[in-house]
């Protein structure tokens, strides 16, 4: 694949199309590419799913080469949908996407609807959107899901007399039904969920979703809807920041500089310039060494702990190996990678007992003992090479680490060690999060936003959880495990590389020092599955003829995102390589926000206490602070609102008739 760096390129990557197939359908996909090169680009994904739709029509369910040319096609379909850009040379098909593809807000709208349009047609989703928008008499009055749209009229009213405008409050989506109009709150959820640009798929794991309500008008109205999902689990800018990774440790161990950057004429060119980078020390030597000092003796018993607290989590009865081994050997090691790579091709067709689980049974299972034994061998690697680590002191021990790629390698498991723990527990990202017309002419993104971090979500979710059983870990462990589950993170990304106007710019006093903000920590670009279709995955069941039976069975513990390594190993069964188009192409602003005051700390494992400011198991606490959020809202964006815009205009302008889905 070719990546060009410069902005004035047109072309950002190019990647040649051509899946493995047998003569017969190479043969077939090369005359179609003849037709699709002399056809206008407008018609060449219908020409395509045409090709797709008579190979489909003849060729027998069992045939393997029949389904990776069926697969490989309705790849191509996606691909064209997404944005990129088709590119014949000698019957050759080269794939290329375009910087304007890109940054523009419209066009990635456009890369993700043909998944969303394709959602609409379906059946099920059909007739959910017309049992929600059909009208019906609940307590004796007519309801349907127009009621839960805001009244624009008193709003204006509203704005108009001077009077309060809205009075928001957020509730948890369980499996209740609405007291106001009968409909389950997951109904009204999904509904409204339904109306975003991004296609609507449930996501594993776990998962809270809140609406966020409007208590003056009748039948309260959303406001808008937010929802938290299990936290990504790598993400480069959020763990430097936290200090996850091995660069974040160099960093901290290295003496902190200023960096400027200025223009320097080059002598004897005629006045040219080049950029030219300047750094000097803000700490002084004496201050550096006590920093680096202080920064070792705490880390190195930490990544110390982080390994033998991972190795006493898994069950070891039937690896040979006693847990309570100060000194591990290399030999254990291999034996250890040998029974790992054994299991590995046994694991397969793989089922957890879900009802009633034998924990000891569940370790010993094919794909777990695989697990165990992986897991363990890099255990046990990082332990022999920190119980080699040269110096006396642990700042001395941590340098010579850090001096060797073995030993990077070393601290970056122990690190993982403590991350993965924290990650599926104490850690959640914002995955839906956003106003429902017409409270966001209001900012009532920014609301929604402030109270995806507030006390009543930190709770409900703390408590939701406090008592939940890790599946995963239970299963390597060979016991129950429950995690601790207070809630001290979120993360999340802008959908464009512009970033995102709800969460700009919130910063949030909460008193005592204390700051709720939406960081920026950076960009990224990021892999994802959102722009292939459902018929696409489907056709992977190519890998089942291939494996002779199922590696991807969505159970706990094969693996992060089964949609994603269904799509990956798809790919790559067909010939296609995977990261060129599973890469969004799509700059993401990514932001992070801190719930407690002290949340590096806490999930770097440092302290065992969250401080939040308030005490999560006093209900009063609790809506004080979560109502404190909403207040300020009002007083802070809402009420400048009404004075910087035409806001009578904007909500004149909304029509719910345009906002229905079954207008679509």
């Amino acid at each position: 694949m070719k990546a060009l760096k410069s902005k004035k390129e047109q072309t950002i990557a190019s990647e040649r199309y051509c899946p493995v197939l047998s003569a017969e359908y190479h043969e077939q996909f090369q005359a179609l590419c003849r037709r699709l090169g002399e056809t206008l680009p407008m018609n060449r994904a219908k020409i395509i799913s045409n090709e797709l739709n008579r190979i489909s029509g003849i060729a027998e369910e069992t045939n393997l080469e029949s389904k990776k040319y069926m697969a490989a096609l309705s790849v191509l379909v996606d691909l064209s949908l997404q944005g990129w850009i088709f590119d014949f040379q000698d019957d050759q098909l080269t794939l290329k996407m375009e910087n304007d593809s890109i940054d523009d807000k419209e066009k990635i709208r456009y890369r993700l609807s043909a998944e969303r349009n394709a959602q609409f047609k379906s059946e099920s989703v059909a007739r959910f959107i017309k049992y929600m928008e059909t009208e019906r008499s609940y307590n004796g009055t007519p309801v349907s899901v127009r009621c839960l749209i805001g009244n624009k009229d008193a709003l204006i009213l509203a704005i108009r007399e001077g009077r309060q405008v809205c009075e928001p409050y957020i509730q948890m989506v369980t499996g209740d039904r609405d007291e106001h109009t009968g409909f389950k709150l997951s109904d009204i959820w999904r509904y409204f969920r339904y109306t975003w640009s991004i296609p609507y798929k449930t996501m594993p794991g776990r998962n809270i979703y809140y609406l966020v309500r409007d208590s003056l008008q009748p039948y309260h109205p959303i406001i808008g809807i937010f929802a938290l999902g299990n936290s990504v689990l790598n993400l480069t800018v959020r763990d430097d920041d936290i200090g996850w990774t091995v660069e974040a440790i160099k960093k901290e161990m290295s003496q902190r500089l200023h960096t400027e950057y200025c223009e320097q004429t080059v002598s004897g060119t005629d006045g040219k310039t080049v950029k030219v980078k300047i750094q000097e020390p803000i700490e002084t030597e004496e201050e550096y060494l006590k920093r680096r000092h202080a920064y070792a003796e705490r880390l190195f018993p930490l990544l110390v702990k982080n390994i033998n607290t991972a190795i006493s989590e898994i069950y070891t009865g039937d690896l040979g190996y006693y847990k309570q081994t100060k000194y591990p050997h290399p030999e254990q090691v291999d034996e250890l990678y040998a029974i790992a790579a054994e299991y590995s091709e046994r694991s397969i067709n793989n089922r957890n007992n879900e009802i009633a689980p034998d924990w000891r049974e569940e370790a010993r299972s094919n794909l777990f003992k695989r697990k165990r034994a992986s897991e363990l061998a890099k255990l046990l690697e990082t332990k022999i090479a920190f119980n080699n680590a040269v110096g006396q002191s642990n700042e001395d021990k941590l340098l010579s680490l850090l001096a060797s790629e073995a030993g990077r390698k070393a601290i970056y498991t122990a690190l993982i060690a403590n991350r993965k723990c924290k990650i599926g527990s104490n850690m959640m990202d914002i995955i839906v999060c956003g106003s429902i017309p017409p409270y966001n002419q209001l900012l009532g993104g920014k609301l929604v936003s402030i109270l995806a971090c507030s006390p009543k979500v930190i709770s409900d979710y703390t408590h939701r959880y406090e008592r939940q059983i890790s599946e995963i870990a239970s299963r390597m462990k060979g016991e129950r495990v429950i995690r601790d589950s207070r809630l001290v993170y979120l993360g999340t990304t802008s959908l464009y590389a512009v970033g995102s106007s709800q969460y700009n710019r919130i910063k949030v006093p909460l008193g005592n020092g204390r700051l709720l903000e939406f960081r920026k920590m950076g960009v990224t670009e990021g892999y994802g599955t959102v722009f292939f279709s459902k018929e696409t995955t489907a056709l992977f069941s190519i890998l089942e003829l291939q494996d002779g039976g199922k590696r991807i069975n969505h159970v706990f513990g094969e693996g992060t995102s089964p949609r994603f390594r269904m799509i990956s190993r798809g790919l790559s069964s067909i010939g296609i390589r995977a990261d060129a188009f599973l890469k969004h192409y799509s700059p993401r602003i990514v932001y992070s926000i801190d719930l407690a005051k002290n949340t590096k700390d806490y999930l770097m494992g440092y302290t065992s206490t969250a401080d939040y400011g308030f005490n999560l198991d006093r209900e009063e606490e609790v809506a004080q602070g979560t109502q404190a959020l909403i207040d300020y809202w009002y007083d802070r964006w809402l009420t400048r609102r009404l004075t910087t815009v035409d806001i009578i205009q904007r909500l004149s302008d909304f029509r719910v008739d345009d906002f229905l889905l079954g207008s679509m």
